[in-house]
């Protein structure tokens, strides 16, 4: 069976988590400096910082190309003729270059490796290569056209060329993802700090839009994928129609690829995983509190069942606290707006140790799949555990999906309510139940 497992939207609070502790990403360390206060610098200072060799090929550089050309316009009559000679031949490789970097597209660059002629004309195509966007923003190297290679500008097209086929899909249907354009962010606008978390498909990082703290969700170009692509262009366009004091309020997002980002507010305690199981804060977390962060959560879901959406991937490291310990729900990458009763989907999707079982079989589901997922939310607030630790995730999938197998029912007043939303879908509460019996656990 393959299983994809959304790791999307993870802690906006600054992490200092183990690799074995954190679901998120089984090689996340929270690490990045900020640009928030302090020695601040731009994209091209961070990027001045990385070793030559990160971005650099084995030739001579536009810059080193640049220096050696201004040697040639100073030579005087008494150098010699074959050093002369030399330079124009290099300035006539660097003018034929320049003529190959214009013709872009309309060139192809895979060659026999027995055509040396061809050989020599991609050795100098690499001379001129410019770096992707890295695996951080603070590394970031604006592309100009002194820099781009032709693979760059072929990648970019493929970019835009897939991104406009999604757009033009039935899904989509060529409506504006965004209800008001004032939503549309430049990237330019957006000063990118410390990264917090990192996702299925992108980074997140603290930063700082018109003033104010921001999370700033960074696509990164490797991991633009056509179903990358179209999971970010349902998440904005469900989430930018949502508004609810128990959901992500989404603030904007850059929508011109390569450097597709979403704007959110910043929740400056992270993710509710965080909170419990990383941050050693679970202490404060009185019998009061617990319900009442279940209670916004439980809303949040409520809000989001009413607008026909399932969720499909809720986990407590997909529910934000802020400092006042109000929770609010993300990550809207694998949500489906509910088109029939029963749905279904090509692919299973979400976290194994949070899915309902239905999901897990890729079997029809509807909005009770999320119940079971909040189910496990309430398990881990009322005994302070990881769901299933130490039992690897395809393990889980078989002992849920084939064996019925659940976590054991902790011995307390919301037990019951556990034990009813692990149930078959059809018998699982609405939040509306849920809600109710939270309030009568108090």
């Amino acid at each position: 069976m393959y299983l994809r497992c959304s790791l999307g939207s993870v802690s906006l609070g600054v992490m200092s988590a183990s690799v074995k502790s954190f679901p998120e990403h089984p090689s996340f360390r929270a690490r990045g400096r900020s640009m928030l206060g302090g020695d601040r610098k731009s994209f091209r200072d961070y990027a001045d910082d990385m070793p030559k060799s990160s971005y650099r090929s084995d030739g001579a550089s536009t810059s080193e190309a640049r220096r050696l050309r201004r040697r040639s316009i100073s030579i005087t009559p008494e150098i010699g003729d074959d050093i002369v000679r030399a330079v124009r031949a290099m300035n006539e490789t660097l003018k034929q270059n320049r003529l190959l970097r214009g013709q872009g597209d309309e060139r192809s660059y895979s060659h026999s490796s027995n055509d040396s002629n061809n050989l020599q004309n991609n050795d100098q195509i690499s001379t001129q290569k410019a770096i992707s966007l890295p695996s951080s923003p603070h590394q970031y190297r604006s592309q100009t056209s002194e820099r781009a290679g032709p693979s760059e500008f072929t990648r970019s097209a493929e970019l835009v060329s897939t991104w406009n086929r999604i757009l033009e899909s039935a899904t989509f249907d060529n409506k504006p993802l965004l209800p008001y354009q004032e939503w549309n962010i430049d990237f330019s606008e957006l000063s990118v700090g410390t990264r917090v978390g990192i996702g299925f498909f992108g980074e997140v990082f603290r930063g700082i839009w018109n003033g104010t703290d921001v999370a700033i969700k960074v696509f990164l170009e490797q991991d633009l994928t056509t179903e990358n692509m179209e999971d970010f262009c349902n998440e904005i366009s469900i989430l930018s129609r949502i508004r609810h004091p128990n959901v992500i309020l989404f603030l904007g997002a850059c929508t011109k690829p390569p450097r597709l980002s979403m704007v959110t507010e910043y929740m400056e305690m992270g993710s509710l995983y965080y909170l419990i199981h990383i941050s050693g804060q679970k202490k404060k977390l009185s019998w009061r509190r617990k319900l009442k962060m279940l209670r916004d959560i439980c809303r949040g879901l409520m809000c989001i069942h009413r607008m026909k959406i399932v969720h499909r991937d809720l986990k407590s490291a997909n529910c934000l606290v802020n400092k006042h310990w109000a929770v609010k729900i993300c990550d809207f990458g694998l949500s489906r707006m509910m088109t029939e009763a029963n749905m279904k989907d090509s692919s299973s999707a979400g976290t194994p140790e949070w899915m309902a079982p239905e999901l897990i079989r890729n079997e029809p589901f509807t909005e009770k799949c999320d119940i079971f997922s909040f189910g496990v939310i309430m398990w881990e607030l009322c005994t302070l555990n990881r769901p299933w630790e130490g039992v690897p995730p395809e393990r889980v999938v078989y002992a849920v999906a084939n064996e019925g197998s659940r976590l054991d029912i902790p011995d307390n007043p919301l037990g019951r309510l556990i034990s009813d939303c692990w149930t078959e879908p059809h018998l699982r509460p609405t939040c509306d139940e849920i809600l109710s019996r939270l309030v009568d656990c108090e």
